[in-house]
């Protein structure tokens, strides 16, 4: 009985160990995205990145997040299974999530709110560019009238690649969890199923 306390208590210790691992690795990887697509959002053009955010996010963007995230989240679960072969009788298995096509609809629905406002203010503040100054201030020195309609266009679209990277890695919306949501349930699933040696 003292030994399969003792074996319990090693199991919980593994766990721990490798949800804290999950998240690090996910949760860095997720800040290493953002870091990483935000040069690349500077250069979209207006139609791809700034008027077809939905269709750049998800053409541009998704796959890239997927390509990179998910081997990571397969690496955690593998470490994981090797560290507890010699601890308890269960093996660990990645298990992919599905993809969800109706993430990218329903999270662009969500900020639909404030990127419609920014849309309206948009088109009502194009049509008298040349003379309106956006809200907040002049135009930068030596900038076109138009600038700072695009600097707030790709605002918008940042806000959409950084909620699009933190919903798909590390906090996914209601009933869809993220890889690391995901990591860390196979990784207490385990937990839960294994036997002390």
């Amino acid at each position: 009985m003292l030994m399969r306390l003792f074996g319990r208590g090693e199991i919980r210790r593994w766990r721990d160990l490798h949800v804290a691992m999950a998240r690090a690795v996910l949760q860095q990887a997720a800040a290493d995205l953002v870091e990483s697509f935000d040069a690349d959002l500077s250069q979209a053009d207006w139609r791809d990145g700034l008027i077809e955010q939905t269709r750049f996010v998800a053409t541009r963007i998704a796959p890239v997040v997927r390509q990179v995230a998910e081997p990571l989240a397969r690496r955690v679960i593998e470490e994981a299974d090797r560290a507890l072969q010699p601890i308890a009788w269960h093996h660990l298995q990645w298990q992919p999530l599905p993809m969800d096509t109706n993430l990218m609809r329903d999270m662009m629905e969500e900020l639909g709110d404030w990127a419609a406002a920014g849309s309206a203010a948009l088109s009502g503040l194009m049509r008298g560019a040349a003379t309106t100054l956006p809200i907040g201030g002049a135009p930068a020195r030596g900038s076109a009238p138009g600038d700072w309609m695009r600097l707030r266009a790709e605002a918008r679209l940042r806000a959409k690649v950084q909620a699009y990277v933190y919903a798909t890695v590390v906090q996914g919306p209601k009933g869809r969890p993220a890889l690391l949501e995901h990591t860390i349930g196979l990784l207490r699933d385990a937990a839960r199923h294994a036997r002390p040696l």
